[in-house]
């Protein structure tokens, strides 16, 4: 088996790289290591570039369909990894994942409709909802120690006048894994309530040892669709080759006739970068390598920041490349820490507050990168804190 170089220091500036080269236009320097959006800074499997690659060589970039050989790849991925069964038919093509969050919004709810989010969460959660003009519901998530625990008695409340549920599972920012258990109870109360769930799985393998990601589909309601890509398993995010998949024919219907009237169309290159990514053996291969090496970023930042900046306290993620760390020691308001982050410790990362309620004290980190560059961020967040607490 290959053994791959996740030390290896890619160079990302001037490649229109949103995470490196948005630097100056988001937050106004161009000297700050970016950590922030949830984009790796490896090289995604050889097999795959080599498999555009040759995609690319045939000069074919007309109209393209969603291939069956990547509905099939999709399909036995899931069969594989997660022993759950679903069909080629119920699967669809999204440009996107949130674009496929927002058309299942547009198909199955009306203006006004009350959907629920456990915040903090992605925040283009909250923007599909109040652009479509839904009726936002936070369903705060309770932090416990050093996890994130559902609100079962305010959960059930808020489903009774609710239309539909975003689940993200596993949990960003958090990191949070789903024991299957907890899917179980919010399942049965959106069966209840007559309430659809749709869950982004977008980071489902990202999952480190001793966590099991469940798929939605995996549990019994008709009810439920699956969002998802290889895009963050696999380093891959701007070829927007991402998928719904809906085992029920009528919503599944639904959706379709939304995504006709916005014209979502495969681009060329997603059904290869699709089959690629899922249906070689390849891919497992490297998975396995970059999910100890996550982990060991993991560990690191977390002793790291434990021994160096005891004042801040880090969720640690059981999944997912991203630190969600509380700043409530520093006493300062998001926009000041914000100033903070750019001016005094020269790092970009998300702020918590766009997250919604529950993430107003936090930053996102993101751990996907050579060790070094965890290493410099490190080093450049923990001089400032000692700094802070010095003056």
């Amino acid at each position: 088996m290959e053994q791959i170089n996740f030390d290896e220091t890619i160079e990302k500036r001037n490649t229109g790289s949103v995470k490196w080269d948005g630097l100056p236009s988001l937050y106004g320097s161009d000297e700050l290591i970016p950590m922030w959006v949830a984009d790796m800074d490896v090289r995604p499997p050889h097999h795959l570039t080599e498999r555009l690659t040759r995609r690319a060589a045939t000069g074919h970039f007309g109209y393209s369909m969603f291939e069956d050989e990547a509905k099939r790849a999709i399909q036995h991925w899931f069969q594989k990894r997660y022993d759950v069964s679903i069909t080629t038919d119920s699967i669809l093509y999204s440009s996107g994942v949130v674009p496929g969050l927002a058309h299942t919004v547009l198909a199955l709810t009306e203006p006004s409709d009350e959907i629920i989010i456990q915040t903090p969460v992605y925040p283009p959660f909250h923007q599909i909802i109040q652009s479509n003009q839904r009726q936002l519901i936070e369903s705060p998530l309770l932090l416990d120690g050093e996890t994130y625990q559902t609100d079962f008695p305010l959960l059930e409340r808020q489903m009774r006048t609710a239309r539909m549920m975003i689940l993200c599972s596993p949990h960003n920012p958090s990191g949070k894994v789903y024991p299957r258990e907890e899917l179980q109870q919010i399942v049965e109360l959106a069966k209840q309530h007559d309430v659809y769930v749709v869950s982004d799985e977008i980071h489902a393998d990202l999952v480190y040892t001793g966590s099991v990601h469940t798929p939605i589909l995996g549990l019994d309601y008709e009810k439920l669709i699956l969002v998802s890509a290889p895009s963050k398993t696999f380093n891959i995010p701007g070829l927007y080759a991402s998928y719904l998949i809906v085992p029920d024919n009528s919503i599944r219907q639904q959706i379709e006739r939304i995504q006709q009237r916005h014209f979502v169309h495969p681009n060329a290159l997603a059904s290869t970068a699709i089959t690629a990514a899922y249906g070689d053996v390849a891919s497992e291969q490297w998975l396995s390598q970059l999910l100890v090496y996550l982990e060991g970023n993991r560990d690191h930042a977390i002793r790291r920041i434990r021994q160096e900046m005891p004042k801040l306290d880090v969720v640690i993620p059981e999944s997912t490349f991203l630190l969600w760390i509380d700043f409530k020691a520093l006493k300062l308001d998001s926009k000041t820490r914000a100033d903070w982050l750019v001016k005094e410790v020269k790092i970009a990362l998300t702020h918590g507050s766009s997250f919604g309620s529950g993430g107003e004290t936090f930053e996102r980190l993101n751990i996907g990168c050579p060790r070094a560059q965890l290493d410099q961020a490190l080093d450049r967040l923990s001089a400032a804190y000692q700094r802070f607490w010095t003056n």
